[in-house]
């Protein structure tokens, strides 16, 4: 492909979505990621072909695939956000562990709370049997 048609095309792409980074929905940042991971695979092929085989710039195909990897992976991980109806400006990609060890931690927060409810209105059936026997 000429560097003129992959320019043309990743310009094409842009211009059919007006939308601000922030406002993309997380599919519309997954296809975004898509189209730069296109456009950057076409360029490379390009370059690479502009170039001599032994020229110190050739992208080998294991680098070329360490680039693919990359945005095939940053791509799929917007997929689990779009359930969310949410722009990108308020999601935050976060640890899972760390999220699992916090819902853990509150669930527990809760059957304590539940625990010490029991607790407290069963000291109280106590006192109010001991004050009216």
């Amino acid at each position: 492909m000429e560097l003129s048609n992959i320019s043309l095309d990743l310009k094409q792409s842009l211009q059919r979505n007006d939308a601000k980074i922030l406002d993309l929905s997380p599919g519309e940042v997954a296809g975004f990621l898509e189209m730069c991971h296109q456009a950057l695979c076409g360029y490379v092929f390009y370059a690479n072909a502009q170039l001599s085989p032994d020229s110190e710039a050739v992208l080998s195909v294991a680098d070329i695939e360490k680039i693919d990897s990359v945005f095939r992976e940053l791509t799929n991980n917007f997929f689990p956000m779009a359930h969310s109806t949410e722009n990108l400006r308020y999601l935050q990609i976060v640890n899972k562990t760390e999220y699992r060890h916090v819902v853990e931690g509150l669930s527990h927060l809760k059957r304590m709370g539940e625990d010490a409810r029991d607790l407290s209105e069963h000291l109280s059936q106590s006192i109010d049997r001991l004050i009216n026997p």
